[in-house]
């Protein structure tokens, strides 16, 4: 089995005051998570309207490649995440 990571992301909405609008703001961010080769799903507080969690599994060819996509992966959601605030994230890997 190739190596792979589950990335568990916590965020914060300040100021949401409905889910519509929850799902507005992750709306955008999501959109840019999905065209980066990775699998993506909202995981919890599916009814909470200030705060989302996300989770998404990669892939990869070996254990090196798998650090260097987790970096780069974390970079690219503290670059796109706008006014989302992460307070918490857990790594998952298997080899």
């Amino acid at each position: 089995m190739p190596p792979l990571f589950i990335l568990t992301l916590k965020f914060r909405l300040q100021g949401c005051s409905s889910l519509k609008e929850k799902r507005s703001r992750m709306a955008s961010f999501l959109a840019k998570l999905k065209k980066e080769n990775i699998s993506v799903i909202e995981s919890d507080f599916l009814n909470q309207h200030q705060e989302s969690e996300i989770t998404i599994a990669k892939l990869s060819i070996n254990n090196s490649a798998l650090n260097r996509d987790l970096d780069q992966l974390l970079s690219f959601i503290d670059y796109h995440r706008g006014d989302i605030e992460l307070y918490d994230y857990q790594v998952e890997r298997y080899n």
